[in-house]
Formats: C-alpha cells, sequence, structure tokens
C-alpha cells in the first residue's frame, strides 16, 4: 500500500515485515520519510521512492513488525523498583525477608527517623510456610528507626512499621476507608497491613524522589522498555510527578516513548451520581494540561482515559476481588478438605448508580473509561453502564476498556462483544504454579475455575483483547509474558515448564497474540489511526528483531532479541 508518491530518508528491504494490518499481510520492504511510513511493498518500493539522499539498509531476512502498545502498566511504579531494596517477587519467609531489608538498610547511607525505606517486589501470597505474613510487629524488630514500608508486587497491599503507619497518620482511630482495609488484630490493634485503595494511597503519600530524580527514572525506563521493543505504554494511574518527569525529557528532545494516561478518580471523589459530571470534567482538565494538541511523529502525550478501581484482588489472601457467586472455603482439613461456599462476595468499591453515572460523563465528554474490574461481578457492573451509555449515546466512539478479567461469567464474553468493551489483559497471569491452580479450582468450584484467566474466548466470542503487562505487578519481560498467551503455562528463565497447563481456554496463535500488543491496543487506546500497524500514512514506529517470530515454536518466544526501536523513524534503541 502506498500514500503520495515522495522521497524517501530509508528503505528497509529484503525482511520479513509483518505489518498487522487488516489482513496480517506479510511484506518485504517499507518506505520511511519525515517518521512517517511511506509505503509497504517489495522491491519496487527502491526506484518509487528513493533519491540520491535516500538510505538503503538490507534487513537479511529479519523480522520487522510494529513496536509493541503496552495498554496497561505503571512504567513510573516500575521504575522506582528497579532501584532502592527490591525482593525480586521472591517465595520467602518472614525471617528472610526481614534479613534482605536489614542488609540494605546496614548498607544505605540515608539513616535518619524520616528517611523512607520502601520495599518492593514483595510477593505476600507466595510468602512461606504457607499463611505466613508480614506484620507491624515483624517490621519494628528491624534494627532502625526509619520508617520501612513494603509494596507487594500486586500493588494491592502495604505493610508499614510503626514509624511509616506515624507518619501516615494511621492509627486505631483511623476511620475504616470505604475502598479498602486497615487490618486490625482481635484487639483492634493495628497490624501494620493495609489492603487495596488505602495501600495505594499510602505508597502515593511517601515523600519522592526530587524532581531531578524522577527525570533519571524516567529516562531509565524508557531505555528499558525501548530495549524489549516497547514504543507506547499506557499508565493506567497516572500522576504529575510522573508526566513532569517525562516532560522534562520531551522539553530536552530526549522522550523516546509515547506515553498515555488514565486518570484515576476515586470513591471519596464520588459520593453519589451527582458528582459524576464533576469529577469527569476534572479529568478532562488535567487532560488538557498534559495531552499533546496533536499527535506527531515525534513522542508526545495522551491523557483521555478515566480509571475507576471497582474491586479487588483475587488470590487468597486478599480475596477483594467482586464475584457473582461467593467466594469458597475449606472447612475440613488439608487431608479431609471439605470447601463449602461461604457468604463473600468480595469487594466493589463503587455503586452501581455511581458507574452509570460516570461512564455516561466521560462519553459526553470524550474520555475513554478504563476499569480494574479482576471478578465476574465488577466486570457485570462495568458492562451494565456501558450497555446504558451505549444506548443513551449511539454511536459515540467510546473505546471502554476493562482491564484483568481474572474470572469471567460464560454469558459475558458475548456481551465485550457486543457492546465493544476491550478485554485487556495480562497474559503472563495464566501461567499459574500448579498448587495455585489446584487452589484456585477449589476455591472457584470446577464450574468457575473454567473461565478464570480466559483469553482467546473472548476473541471466539467476537470480543477484541489488548495485551497489557500491568508491570511492576510482575518483572519486566513483555516477550516471555506473550509467550505465556501462546501457551498458557508457566516458564523457568532456562526455558524449562515452570508448571502445568491451564487448561480452562485454548492457546492464542502468534497472529492474535502479535495483535492485541500492537493494532488491537492501538484501538483500545484510541490511537489505531497513528500507531499500532505498518500501514503508509502511519508514525513509523517500528521494531527490528533478530529472530523471525514465523520460524520460532511458541515455547521459544521469550528469548525473543531486539536488534532496534524506532519510534517516529528515529532510532532510539540499537542493540549493543
Amino acid at each position: 500500500m502506498t500514500q503520495q508518491s515522495t522521497v524517501a530518508d530509508v528503505i528497509y528491504y529484503n525482511g520479513t515485515i509483518y505489518t498487522a494490518d487488516a489482513n496480517n499481510q506479510v511484506c518485504s520492504a517499507i518506505a520511511l520519510g519525515q517518521g512517517y511510513i511511506l509505503a509497504t511493498g517489495g522491491d519496487e518500493l527502491i526506484p518509487q521512492f528513493s533519491s540520491p539522499k535516500t538510505q538503503l539498509i538490507d534487513l537479511a531476512g529479519k523480522f520487522m513488525m510494529p513496536g509493541l502498545i503496552d495498554s496497561h502498566m505503571h512504567p513510573f511504579w516500575g521504575g522506582k523498583q528497579l532501584i532502592g531494596c527490591n525482593l525480586n517477587y521472591a517465595a520467602l519467609s518472614v525471617e528472610q525477608t526481614l534479613d534482605i531489608i536489614q542488609q540494605h538498610l546496614d548498607s544505605d547511607p540515608f539513616k535518619g527517623e524520616n528517611d523512607w525505606l520502601t520495599v518492593r517486589a514483595w510477593q505476600r501470597q507466595a510468602m512461606t510456610p504457607v499463611g505466613a505474613d508480614m506484620s507491624r510487629a515483624a517490621l519494628d524488630s528491624l534494627n532502625t528507626r526509619r520508617p520501612v514500608a513494603l509494596f507487594s508486587n500486586d500493588c494491592h497491599t502495604l505493610a508499614a512499621n510503626s514509624r511509616a503507619l506515624e507518619l501516615l497518620g494511621i492509627d486505631e482511630n483511623t476511620p475504616i476507608p470505604p475502598d479498602g482495609k486497615i487490618a486490625r488484630d482481635a484487639n483492634g490493634k493495628l497490624t501494620g497491613i493495609l489492603e487495596d485503595a488505602p495501600a495505594m494511597r499510602a505508597f502515593d503519600s511517601i515523600p519522592s524522589a526530587t524532581p531531578e530524580k524522577n527525570v533519571q527514572i524516567a529516562a531509565h525506563v524508557q531505555q528499558v522498555l525501548n530495549a524489549q521493543g516497547v514504543t507506547t505504554v499506557m499508565d493506567t494511574r497516572v500522576f504529575s510527578e510522573q508526566l513532569v518527569a517525562f516532560h522534562q525529557l520531551y522539553q530536552r528532545n530526549e522522550l523516546t516513548l509515547r506515553v498515555l494516561g488514565a486518570k484515576e478518580v476515586t470513591p471519596d471523589s464520588l459520593q453519589g451520581p451527582e458528582d459524576a459530571a464533576r469529577v469527569v470534567q476534572e479529568v478532562v482538565e488535567f487532560g488538557r494540561l498534559w495531552g499533546s494538541d496533536e499527535w506527531t511523529p515525534a513522542p508526545g502525550f495522551a491523557v483521555d482515559h478515566l480509571k475507576l478501581f471497582i474491586d479487588g484482588v483475587l488470590q487468597p489472601p486478599t480475596m477483594t476481588a467482586a464475584l457473582l457467586e461467593p467466594y469458597r472455603a475449606n472447612h475440613g482439613t488439608a487431608e479431609n478438605p471439605d470447601w463449602q461456599p461461604t457468604e463473600h462476595y468480595g469487594d466493589l468499591y463503587f455503586t452501581a448508580p455511581v458507574v452509570n453515572a460516570v461512564i455516561l460523563e466521560c462519553a459526553r465528554a470524550g474520555l475513554h473509561p478504563h476499569t480494574h474490574t479482576v471478578g465476574d461481578g465488577a466486570i457485570e457492573m462495568v458492562l451494565d453502564a456501558v450497555e446504558q451509555m451505549r444506548a443513551a449515546l449511539p454511536g459515540k466512539d467510546i473505546r471502554p476498556g476493562l482491564a484483568h478479567n481474572e474470572l469471567v461469567a460464560p454469558h459475558q464474553y458475548d456481551r465485550f462483544a457486543k457492546l465493544g468493551a476491550t478485554a485487556v489483559l495480562s497474559f503472563q497471569w495464566g501461567g499459574l504454579p500448579g498448587v495455585l491452580i489446584d487452589e484456585e479450582r477449589e476455591m472457584l468450584g470446577e464450574a468457575r475455575f473454567q473461565h478464570m484467566e480466559p483469553a482467546a474466548r473472548f476473541l471466539d466470542a467476537g470480543a477484541r483483547i489488548a495485551y497489557g503487562s500491568d508491570w511492576p505487578i510482575d518483572r519486566l519481560d513483555e516477550w516471555y509474558n506473550l509467550q505465556v498467551g501462546m501457551t498458557r503455562r508457566a516458564w523457568h528463565l532456562d526455558g524449562n515448564p515452570a508448571g502445568p497447563r491451564l487448561d480452562n481456554d485454548r492457546d492464542l496463535t502468534l497472529i492474535e497474540t502479535l495483535r492485541s500488543a500492537t493494532i488491537d491496543a492501538a484501538y483500545m487506546i484510541a490511537k489505531e489511526q497513528y500507531i499500532g500497524s505498518l500501514e503508509a500514512g502511519k508514525f513509523a514506529d517500528i521494531i527490528i528483531l533478530k529472530n523471525n517470530l514465523f520460524e520460532q515454536s511458541p515455547e521459544v518466544i521469550y528469548q525473543t532479541q531486539v536488534e532496534s526501536t524506532l519510534i517516529g523513524g528515529k532510532v532510539v534503541y540499537l542493540a549493543g
């Protein structure tokens, strides 16, 4: 396909170029000019678009495709995790965790009683032995007067020592929050555990780095992402702090990542449906402050999504994901289990009238709603709201994205398709260790377990899926995550399986997987007219791989190596 006849700055030829267009065409050459794709095709592009100044690059059969679009992540949180005390998602006992933290405290030059230590990549649900948990008392045993806070890998739990709770202003008289938990023991004493929104608010309130340090974090983040082939991200809990840092890079002409944002609105700002228009307008104004007036081949910003945290997480011990049917609990023993329904359905952090009003006001304002919906109860609430919005505003081009969808009711796949809602999925969550598969099968029951961590079921119903890593919930490894989407099992870094296959859905094909991280992700973020496929007139956001994905089995996709990354035709990463 061609745009208008013009002179190319560069023509790549003799390659395997996956375009991700409507027909999934593969071609051998592509012409780029002034940051745009001028044409795709074969060797005929060379005489058609070249001049004496045109650079001709022989791909020698290498694989080229659109840059990856990670449509749900937290890049600044992830960047902060790359520095400081990091537990690396390890399965640790309380004592092992404390040893690692103490070693960091002993070597850290910051010793003041107001110098926060934030410990990241804490995998609470994997603590050993089974049932072990962190507590204020355990953290208070550390040899320090500093405030210490552990932030869980799923970003839904924070464990704090007494000094941290003091600085956070949390004590026994703190009111019970409507959107999470401040845990107390049987005597009403604080355990140091904060769950869901209180954990996130506490983490956000921890004093941040200096503005220049934030710029360094942002610069490092984009380098790491570019090296994995990522050209666009959507920060799904965006704040001014990270946008200031990325904007500094933009002003220095050093930004190498397209940054989109979803601005969160919280339950305390929405006392009722009558507040919806006000909070939506606040997000619109935030977007005007930080969004680019128009998108160009040079990377920029857009904040045109609104985030709602509808429920919590599915896994024990938190179990705050909202379900249509109750959780089950073992009333027997490990040797003689007796799993029975409880009266616990999880938590919904907004009422249905509020969600209905917010999504309708989003559509009226031209904002796209993006929701955290883990359980089928939360999914149902949002789909109901989207259905009402579609009925009220037929033909309005709004792209609802429902993120996570770890437990889906059978009737909901068709609703996604009918309502034009995109399922935003972190494929690596379908790669579970065997013990967790067994545990969740019992916790949910066999019928519901068949719809846990689905992916292909959405496509088979005619719905769209978009990939989002949710980094730093898990370590940043885009190609590993995509491999799990194609295999539905966890893998060791040496390439051997790390658990059984999750046999409740079919594997995604390579094309389905690639589209979820390119053109379909671009659709969900409402930028498919600019990015997501290699077609004439679009921005030249491109990656070149050292390996040909079409010639590899799904089991080795994690070995993919990016040779170069281009954004707007400019090389922003080149492998050494």
